[in-house]
């Protein structure tokens, strides 16, 4: 647990610092100090916290004169991702500020604290440690359509914990290693259900990254059966006007950041391919690649041969097609502001002509799952 402590008073400092102490395994918890706005802004930009406590009244540089940060520190949690995958605690001495202060922070779902000598900031304090120990951010957030594409993790290189339900979501905890994270499973699939509840999750979990897993369909000619497709792209292909029995599109297109674009292509090789295939059925799939490509998403099930080739004219390189990724993405670029991680995996189980089966679907559900643990792995290596 990453704690942000941002107080010039060096008492006051020390004071809460001990009541850290008393209340966490200090071997599990990494506490860092800073005493000036802009130090604190600094460090916020180097890496993530899971809890940032703060004064308000204090300088904005080393040696200025103190002055009230409550805009300041507002403007982050709203604007910052930083500020809103992190748990606030807020603390003042000065009583004829806190009225004004917790009206600003009102909107934001952060306390404001009298410090006192009345000892109740220590009670609020020592639930708020609780709380966030306990709820603390979690590294990462999978999204799957249907439980048989949560079920591929059983064969991935993570520990699954016990399923819940957390906040409405159907959720089952996952770690990757150190990592921490969630597995989250649509109550219903398509674009709809993945909107809603991609937004809820991440609200909820406050990720550091967005990985979609599961199983599509291939367009022939630009993917083969067991292919595993990593979108850079994705849009809803029956967005548009239709006019005269022909569809104009709107290519509302959504792209993986581009950091993580190549990271993912750099784990889209032979190599790695074999390692996701090791072990499981289907020996014939065995070269099948993984490859960066647009995917589009819509509300259908497509099982026409005459559909994936319209699809065709909105993107020649389309390689597959499902019902959810797109909504995944626009609600992650949405969350993460533009930028952080996100980026889904799916392996392909037809070719969306009316040969349509399951026959290859727990191969498909392993083949991602597995991909989608190792990008996580190396895309979260840093802190």
């Amino acid at each position: 647990m990453r704690i942000l402590l941002v107080e010039d008073d060096a008492d006051k400092a020390k004071t809460i610092t001990a009541l850290i102490a008393k209340e966490l395994d200090t071997d599990q918890v990494e506490l860092i100090q800073v005493a000036t706005v802009n130090d604190a802004f600094v460090r916020i930009s180097e890496g993530r916290y899971d809890l940032v406590i703060v004064d308000l009244v204090l300088p904005q540089v080393n040696g200025g004169n103190a002055i009230d940060a409550t805009s300041q520190w507002c403007e982050l949690i709203e604007n910052h991702l930083a500020g809103r995958t992190a748990s606030w605690i807020v603390m003042t001495g000065y009583a004829e500020i806190v009225d004004g202060a917790q009206q600003s922070f009102a909107r934001h779902n952060v306390a404001v604290i009298p410090y006192d000598s009345s000892g109740v900031w220590q009670l609020s304090l020592t639930a708020k440690l609780r709380d966030t120990y306990t709820t603390r951010p979690l590294d990462f957030l999978v999204i799957c359509a249907l439980e048989k594409e949560r079920r591929g993790f059983e064969y991935a290189d993570c520990v699954l914990g016990q399923k819940e339900i957390v906040s409405g979501l159907d959720s089952q905890p996952v770690t990757i290693g150190a990592l921490r994270g969630a597995i989250v499973v649509q109550p219903n699939p398509g674009m709809i259900s993945a909107a809603i509840v991609t937004t809820s999750a991440v609200s909820v979990f406050r990720p550091r990254a967005v990985a979609m897993s599961g199983i599509c369909g291939g367009r022939e000619g630009e993917s083969e059966l067991g292919a595993l497709i990593v979108p850079d792209v994705s849009w809803n292909y029956q967005a548009g006007k239709f006019k005269d029995g022909k569809l104009t599109a709107d290519l509302l297109q959504v792209l993986v950041p581009p950091n993580v674009r190549t990271q993912l292509s750099q784990l889209a090789n032979n190599e790695q391919s074999a390692a996701v295939r090791k072990g499981l059925m289907f020996s014939d799939l065995a070269r099948a690649p993984i490859s960066l490509a647009p995917m589009v998403s819509g509300s259908q099930v497509v099982a026409d041969a005459s559909v994936s080739a319209t699809i065709g004219d909105q993107g020649r390189k389309v390689a597959g097609i499902d019902m959810e990724v797109a909504s995944v993405y626009f609600a992650a670029r949405e969350f993460f502001d533009g930028g952080g991680i996100y980026f889904a995996a799916k392996a392909v189980v037809d070719l969306a002509d009316p040969n349509k089966g399951d026959h290859y679907h727990e191969y498909g559900c392993a083949v991602a799952a597995r991909f989608v643990a190792n990008a996580l792995k190396d895309l979260l290596a840093k802190p």
